[in-house]
């Protein structure tokens, strides 16, 4: 009996549901036709818009956003499904027609989110582990707001910063945002406001802002944040009111890190604490080394293991150094090689006082490494620019093709590929780094100092005061000896005279306030040069992009910028 009723009210079940579908008011099958051609319309529509949509989208990501979820979910939900029977075309139909209805948006991208703190990478450190928990510890009081970090250059301050950029991704309710800000010594309000702008506002509308009107801005957002700033290479007292930032307090929770080589500057900066950041001891310095030069070299012959524990002991544990000669020293598998080492780091470092003793003449063994004159040149003219001056590849280039540096008789490409394969070696070589992009590259500033250095002593004497706030012509230059000299990045407004300059090959003047005479690029209201020029007899190089001046100057090699 139980299988009969089953039976019956299966086949009822079955029946009622197939009557409804033939004549009841769910006439599927007789309007499945009609369902599918209103289906295929609607769909055609829906395709449309996605297209439409999609297009916006894509144009939108193009510029930097991100699509909203309302968005992305519509996207998600607007799916083609088979439908083999009326009921479920008419349900597709409704579905199709309520996506159609809700697919209408002003607005499809939106900013993405400012991360709280961009990760620095970081090579393997050594010796660096205890000095990070030591400054971090030391941060994190509640008693302490700011912190300064010194030490002599190349020691590995600007790591140590990065390591506690980077301890901030652990922090648990911890900061709004992490602020990286590289100062140098020629020390620019507007360069620290643009770098802390960028962290904090996609939109550049604040690059048209005056200097008190981005301090206002910045200091409108930080007021409502808890923040870190980092500072790094600080040279002098900088004046965060007139940045814009808030000081650090209990109140506000922020935090103020920098580094500098002054003991000085941090104690006008009146901050909290302070730490030395010192050299890495014997057992950590040779570790270092050990590194950078690589087992092979070390393990070639017996007898270079003490030849090279002679040459990491001369580094006095100077990182920067370390790496620097260790890399030089990655492809010498000779003995000779590192006899020839420890010869010529004997017979040079004795020349330098302080500091130079300790750095600049082991540092040169790696300029001495470099495979002819050429190279050797463009690496010194690297050091005419200002501290932490980021040059691209391709200009770069073309001073060295100015200067004739490069082979004259190659085609400009085959100069070029020229220039590009000097880069790479010096790159290698740890004498330049890459700026922020792979296109630019920039100098150490103790590389720089060593590089300054050779070049006081050789014959293309130097004049390398970029960047050094100079509101004249210095009056202790040796006029008669300089053979390149580099002004650039100051604010002097006038050269009244020109002295002999027998020598003088190359001049760089640019981004100055010059109105009287000048080189030099981005000088717009410079219009006539005066007589005296013709002092220069010597000068082959003279940039005179971003001036008024039309004509060029009888026998000297004009290259506009």
């Amino acid at each position: 009996m139980g299988n009969c009723v089953s039976l019956d009210i299966s086949c009822d079940q079955t029946l009622n549901h197939a009557c409804g579908c033939l004549f009841g008011d769910g006439n599927y099958i007789h309007k499945m036709e009609a369902n599918l051609k209103a289906l295929e319309k609607a769909m055609q529509e829906l395709e449309e818009r996605r297209d439409d949509l999609l297009r916006r989208v894509v144009i939108e990501e193009d510029k930097g956003l991100q699509r909203l979820s309302q968005v992305q979910g519509w996207f998600s939900r607007k799916c083609i499904t088979s439908c083999n029977y009326g009921k479920k075309v008419l349900n597709m139909l409704k579905e199709v027609e309520g996506l159609l209805a809700k697919g209408v948006f002003e607005v499809v991208a939106e900013k993405v989110p400012v991360p709280k703190v961009e990760k620095k990478h970081i090579q393997t450190t050594v010796g660096l582990d205890s000095m990070v928990e030591k400054a971090w510890n030391r941060l994190m009081k509640d008693d302490k707001r700011t912190l300064g970090l010194y030490g002599m250059g190349g020691v590995g301050k600007t790591t140590l910063l990065a390591c506690i950029n980077n301890r901030f991704f652990q922090v648990v309710n911890g900061f709004d945002v992490v602020m990286w800000v590289v100062v140098s010594k020629d020390l620019q309000n507007e360069s620290v406001q643009e770098q802390i702008l960028r962290r904090l506002c996609l939109d550049k509308e604040w690059k048209q802002e005056t200097e008190n009107e981005r301090a206002s801005r910045i200091k409108t957002i930080l007021n409502r944040k808890k923040f870190v700033l980092l500072l790094d290479d600080l040279w002098s007292e900088i004046d965060l009111n007139k940045v814009g930032v808030p000081p650090p307090t209990g109140e506000n929770g922020s935090k103020l890190v920098f580094t500098t080589r002054s003991k000085e500057v941090c104690k006008d900066m009146e901050i909290d604490d302070m730490m030395e950041v010192v050299c890495l001891s014997k057992n950590e310095a040779w570790e270092l080394f050990q590194q950078k030069v690589g087992d092979n070299p070390i393990k070639s012959h017996h007898d270079v293991l003490p030849l090279a524990r002679k040459i990491a002991e001369k580094y006095c544990g100077l990182p920067l150094a370390l790496c620097v000669i260790g890399k030089a020293m990655a492809s010498k598998e000779t003995v000779q090689e590192w006899h020839h080492a420890i010869n010529v780091l004997n017979s040079s470092s004795h020349e330098f006082p302080g500091m130079e003793e300790k750095i600049l003449a082991i540092l040169k063994f790696s300029y001495d490494s470099l495979k002819d004159e050429k190279v050797k040149m463009c690496f010194l003219y690297c050091s005419l620019f200002p501290e932490d001056y980021e040059i691209g590849k391709e200009k770069l280039i073309g001073y060295w093709i100015h200067e004739g540096f490069l082979d004259e008789n190659r085609n400009e490409d085959g100069a070029k590929n020229q220039g590009y394969d000097i880069i790479g070696s010096l790159v290698h070589s740890h004498l330049l780094m890459h700026g922020v992009l792979t296109l630019t590259v920039k100098m150490h500033d103790v590389i720089r100092e060593m590089a300054l250095w050779i070049a006081s002593k050789s014959k293309e004497t130097f004049c390398a005061r970029p960047g050094a706030h100079l509101g004249h012509i210095p009056k202790d230059i040796k006029w008669e000896l300089v053979r390149k000299m580099s002004l650039m990045s100051n604010q002097i407004a006038e050269i009244s005279c020109c002295a002999k300059c027998p020598k003088l090959s190359t001049l760089l003047l640019q981004n100055n306030k010059l109105v009287e005479i000048s080189d030099l690029s981005r000088n717009f209201s410079l219009s006539g040069l005066p007589e005296e020029i013709s002092n220069l007899g010597s000068l082959q190089y003279l940039n005179l992009s971003y001036t008024g001046l039309k004509s060029s100057l009888v026998n000297l090699r004009v290259f506009p910028g």
